[in-house]
């Protein structure tokens, strides 16, 4: 029978032995995983949305941009230079048509990947407010907001609301009542299509309605712009080049 020195220097050399086995089978590993990331084995596209092949042209472009954006901090393998030039995040104040919002970890009904169609630069005093007009394939959307603020409004425009020239304090959309929260009037520089009438201002309305429902309104002389959502938060919105 072993005495207990014995049999504790033999459990030491033991555990030992798999010590090294395991740091082995570990370094092996991440040598691996160097070579990958060396090698740029990794996917140039997101994996297609749920609808397949039907998926149109534009919408796989903006996908190659945010996945192009996630592989920013690999290196060149043939120059060694950061490739990450190429998926900077742009200012707000960059944005033009055909640039990407990639909005994630929030509301999935706003969850996703939008070119960039119009947008509005509304100058109230200091301030300076966007109306990013966006679409995802045949999904339009405006996104409505400004650098000084944490949370953007997320809205999908209604064609049919009835509206013309001044709003009332009350409106009813979609079955629901709001009440004006602000209204302002504001000087405005348009780019790239956004349906509005051309014109130097507009007045712009912000109604509050059932649970964190908001609704944003635009009056261009009698002609009224109407869009209904909830704010996200500033966070969860990133702006992409679109080329």
């Amino acid at each position: 029978m072993l005495a207990i020195p014995s049999l504790f220097a033999a459990l030491t050399i033991a555990g030992a032995f798999w010590v090294g086995v395991l740091a082995a089978r570990r370094l092996r590993d991440l040598g691996e995983g160097d070579r990958a990331l060396a090698e740029g084995d990794l996917p140039l596209a997101l994996p297609p949305a749920r609808g397949g092949p039907g998926r149109d042209a534009a919408t796989q472009r903006i996908r190659e941009r945010v996945a192009l954006r996630l592989q920013g901090g690999l290196r060149d393998p043939a120059t060694g230079a950061d490739r990450g030039d190429e998926a900077e995040s742009l200012e707000l104040e960059g944005i033009r048509a055909g640039d990407v919002v990639s909005i994630d970890g929030t509301d999935p009904q706003a969850e996703g990947d939008y070119v960039v169609e119009g947008v509005l630069r509304l100058r109230e005093g200091s301030d300076t407010r966007m109306v990013l007009i966006m679409a995802d394939g045949a999904k339009e959307r405006w996104l409505v907001g400004g650098t000084r603020e944490f949370e953007w409004l997320f809205v999908e425009p209604l064609r049919e609301h009835g509206l013309r020239g001044e709003p009332p304090r009350n409106l009813e959309l979609r079955g629901h009542r709001f009440n004006l929260r602000r209204r302002g009037q504001a000087a405005v520089a348009a780019l790239g299509h956004h349906d509005r009438p051309e014109a130097r201002r507009v007045s712009t309305y912000v109604y509050e309605g059932p649970g964190e429902r908001l609704a944003w309104l635009e009056r261009w002389g009698d002609e009224v712009r109407v869009g209904e959502g909830a704010p996200i938060p500033a966070r969860a919105v990133v702006f992409l080049p679109g080329s």
